[in-house]
This record gives structure tokens, C-alpha cells and sequence, in this order.
């Protein structure tokens, strides 16, 4: 059953401050596992891998004028995203309901550069568990989220098929994710599981 694997798993994350002393007051790396452990000889296996960074673009914004030069500077995927996502040197959140304007500039955006699932262990809600929990710790208030939509693979373990490609983008466009450019794809982190969980407290409250 797909509750009793994902209860039988540990969940490990991390997040740290940038390597580069310049970007690390406002760019943080992060990084998660799903791990289950071999009975017999009690060896740690890691099923599922996710991995990212987050920018604050609004503390960003103090040493980069230009966001697309602050893009440039952070790695080439997250650069070639920036010709997908930036307009007028910002981005912009969907519209989350049709009280707000079409166009809500983000404060942060988070760049999933790995989600990966072992190919034994799919079609568990693994890949689900683990974006959820990446939600739970990353800040994601006034957040874009963005992703390849592209699936990185093991060449050892498995092929890059156009069937594997198609599985994905089916898998996030479930999640919420939307198509930006040919081989990006986002969501408004409002839309993921904590910051839903969060909403739904406030209005509690209120």
C-alpha cells in the first residue's frame, strides 16, 4: 500500500546559506532524501533525491539592479529561465483568484534543480511527499516555483524516453505546475501544500 511505504520511510533535509559569500545573504541551497534501509545486510538506500535553491529576489535586489544579471550569476539553468520568467526586470506570480490582478510581482523565487524517484519505488506518492516537505521548510511567502520539466536522469539505471518525459510533465502538471517556455515549467508557491495549510490556519483564526 502506498501510506505503508511512505510510513516506513525517513525523510532527511537540509538548507544552508550560498557557498559564495556574495550571494549568501540571499540565496540558499537545499537538498532532501527519502530513505529506506535494506533488511538484510541494514544498509541505507536512498529512494528519492530533491534539490534547489532559493533566491530572495526582494534582498536581491539590493546588490543586482538588473535580475536577469542576478540570474546569470547563480547557474545557466536558472539563467536560461530567466528569459521565460522575467518581464519589465521582475516576475510575476499567476493570478491566485480573480480578485487580484493578473500580474503580482514574487518576492522569491525557488528552482528545483532535481527531483528524482527511483524507478522501483514510483507510483508511491514518493515524488508528491518529498515536494511536499520541501514546502514545509523552504520560506515560500510571495514565492514563484519553477522546475525542468525535462526529466534528469540515471543514464545508468534508466533512458530518457519521450514516455518517461510525458510521465513527469503529467506528474507536475497534477501538482499544480504550468508550462513556461519549452522546457520550464511553474506554479504560485500559494498553491503548494504548506502554504495552503497556512492559509487555511489564518482564516482559522480570523
Amino acid at each position: 500500500m502506498k501510506s505503508d511505504l511512505l510510513s516506513d520511510l525517513e525523510f532527511e533535509f537540509s538548507i544552508k546559506p550560498s557557498d559564495l559569500e556574495e550571494f549568501s545573504h540571499f540565496l540558499l541551497s537545499f537538498q532532501g532524501k527519502a530513505v529506506t534501509w535494506d533488511d538484510e545486510s541494514a544498509d541505507e538506500k536512498v529512494v528519492g533525491s530533491i534539490k534547489g535553491q532559493r533566491v530572495d529576489i526582494s534582498l536581491a535586489r539590493k546588490s543586482f539592479d538588473d535580475l536577469q544579471d542576478l540570474f546569470d550569476s547563480i547557474s545557466p539553468e536558472i539563467s536560461d529561465l530567466g528569459a521565460h520568467i522575467l518581464s519589465d526586470n521582475n516576475c510575476f506570480l499567476e493570478a491566485f483568484s480573480k480578485d487580484e490582478p493578473e500580474e503580482t510581482p514574487c518576492g522569491g523565487l525557488v528552482y528545483i534543480s532535481e527531483l528524482m524517484v527511483d524507478p522501483e519505488y514510483r507510483n508511491h506518492s514518493i515524488g508528491t511527499e518529498m515536494m511536499k516537505r520541501m514546502s514545509q521548510i523552504v520560506d515560500m511567502n510571495n514565492t514563484l516555483v519553477a522546475l525542468k520539466a525535462v526529466p534528469i536522469v540515471d543514464d545508468k539505471i534508466e533512458e530518457r524516453t519521450p514516455e518517461l518525459k510525458n510521465q513527469l510533465k503529467r506528474f507536475y502538471t497534477k501538482l499544480g505546475f504550468r508550462h513556461s517556455g519549452e522546457h520550464y515549467m511553474v506554479k504560485d508557491a500559494r498553491d503548494c501544500h504548506a502554504q495552503r495549510m497556512r492559509t487555511l490556519a489564518e482564516e482559522g483564526i480570523k
